[in-house]
Parts: C-alpha cells; structure tokens; sequence
C-alpha cells in the first residue's frame, strides 16, 4: 500500500491520541471504510511520522480532498451533500468520534461506482474526558457540532466560488 506520512510540526500529541483512538476502535472492531488506515509509526529525518493510507483514486491517480474539488469545481456542493450526509450518519453509527472533520480533512475517491468519501484526519477528540469518545451520546454530541463547523467551512468556499463566478 502507498502511504502518507503525517508529521506533527510542533507536539505529536494529537498524533499519539489518534494512534490510541485507532487501537480501540479496531479492537472494537469498527468498520472503518472511510477513514484512512493508520500503518504505524516510523522515524524520518523530521522527527516521528505517523503512516496512513494513501487514498487513491481508481485510475492510480491520488484523490484530491474534498476542498480541491470543490475549488477546481469538479463537482458542486449541491453534488456532494448526499455522500456527504452519508458520511455523517456512518461516522455516527459506527461510533467514530470526530474533532475536526474539514474539507481538506476528507478525500474524494473516485470509483467506478462514484465518488468515495474519506476521512483523512481529526480522528478521536482532544477533549480531557475519555468518555468523549467511548459514549455514543457524546459521540453523537462531538460529531454534530464537528459537523456544523464543516458546513459553515463548506459554505465560505461556496460563497468564495459564487464571488470568482461572478
């Protein structure tokens, strides 16, 4: 598998608390279809670098997140809100706590079968309760107001796109 490799700038925290939240989950074994398979850990000559999956698109070519297709207009906003709102209610069946879902934190796969959506980053929350993310309430909670500010991010890009049209 191709991989990406994340490196924390400053603390890699929030990486080791997304490896964590990783672990559960698969123990839970939750299906993680759309969200980017962590690989591991490894050195580089930046400092610790966390391994996930390079999400391609069916022709080889890497998926561009959901922010460059909208910017490059492959698709509408309008287009992409019902895979977007399967998205939602995936993350929220499956219980998988989000704390920054952006658009450039979702990839756009095209498949035969259309376009994919995956979540590339902000898995987990960085809230100090660890419950957070264990009680489907308050997963539910973390994932609906991660959501609104996902929709308030996708419609500033709208409105930037609707200002270049004009």
């Amino acid at each position: 598998k191709d991989q990406c490799i994340k490196i924390s700038i400053s603390s890699h925290k929030q990486s080791r608390r997304e490896v964590r939240y990783f672990s559960f989950l698969n123990r839970k074994k939750v299906d993680l279809s759309h969200i980017s398979t962590f690989l591991g850990k490894v050195k580089t000559n930046q400092g610790a670098g966390f391994c996930f999956e390079l999400v391609r698109n069916e022709d080889g070519k890497i998926s561009l997140t959901l922010r460059e297709s909208l910017e490059k207009q492959i698709f509408s906003l309008k287009d992409i809100q019902p895979k977007l709102e399967y998205l939602k209610e995936y993350l929220i069946s499956n219980g998988i706590c989000i704390r920054d879902i952006s658009p450039s934190n979702i990839i756009c796969q095209n498949t035969a079968k259309g376009i994919n959506l995956i979540v590339i980053d902000g898995i987990g929350n960085s809230n100090i309760n660890p419950l957070t993310i264990r009680l489907p309430r308050l997963i539910n909670s973390a994932i609906i107001k991660a959501w609104k500010s996902l929709d308030r991010k996708l419609a500033r890009i709208e409105e930037s796109l609707n200002r270049t049209d004009s």
